[in-house]
């Protein structure tokens, strides 16, 4: 396991570094940051320090950008309907969105505000390093810290070409793999047109011709 240099929170869990043979995730040659599969992102997640694993799932569950969920307060978690509010002054379009967040992950984020005795208005994921004079939740964790202990886990873990913004590019594609439209996804993703949604998603040719085949199969 990597030694991230920085405030030293504890280990969510303890997962051996996969041999080079194991490097599942693919290099994007557009340039965009990585696909990672569903394996690949608990993996990570699971890597990383908890307050950080708990903001990877986070931006995986809710495909939010680095920016918004790092600066998510309690009082954007409703977790009677499972949602996170991703308030207009953190989003890239300037407009607040609500997306349902996976119940697991809604559980965790709710024994982290209680252990931590966050408030309303607290930030959920704060800076709390020794060389600070802030309090839990005054003042949200930096996306350049967020980088720092990503970047670790990625080359701990043998994942070529991926960064934060991955978990929401991950994110996006899993729903497209699993059926859901491009105006459903976009009402998740945020995205202010189909046509950048479209852009943003990674799909496999093979696995399309594969699809496309069955289909001229039941014809």
């Amino acid at each position: 396991m990597f030694e991230p240099s920085g405030d030293g929170h504890e280990f969510a869990h303890s997962v051996q570094r996969p041999s080079s043979s194991n490097q599942m995730s693919k290099t994007n040659r557009s340039g965009k940051s990585t696909c990672l599969s569903k394996q690949e992102v608990e993996t990570i997640a699971s890597n990383l320090p908890l307050k950080y694993g708990l903001l990877a799932e986070l931006m995986y569950y809710s495909a939010g950008r680095v920016k918004e969920i790092t600066t998510i307060r309690v009082r954007n978690l409703n977790f009677n309907k499972q949602l996170i509010t991703l308030e207009k002054g953190s989003t890239k379009t300037r407009e607040t969105r609500q997306v349902p967040v996976h119940p697991r992950v809604m559980e965790e984020l709710k024994h982290w505000i209680n252990s931590n005795q966050l408030t309303e208005d607290d930030y959920v994921f704060f800076t709390d390093s020794k060389n600070t004079q802030y309090k839990k939740g005054e003042k949200a964790v930096s996306t350049q810290s967020v980088d720092q202990y990503f970047r670790k886990a990625f080359d701990w873990n043998g994942v070529i070409g991926a960064s934060t913004h991955s978990f929401r590019r991950s994110r996006l594609t899993h729903m497209l793999q699993r059926g859901m439209n491009i105006r459903e996804i976009k009402d998740i993703s945020g995205h202010k047109s189909i046509v950048s949604l479209q852009q943003y998603l990674d799909s496999d040719r093979e696995e399309t011709f594969e699809k496309y085949r069955r289909i001229m199969d039941d014809e």
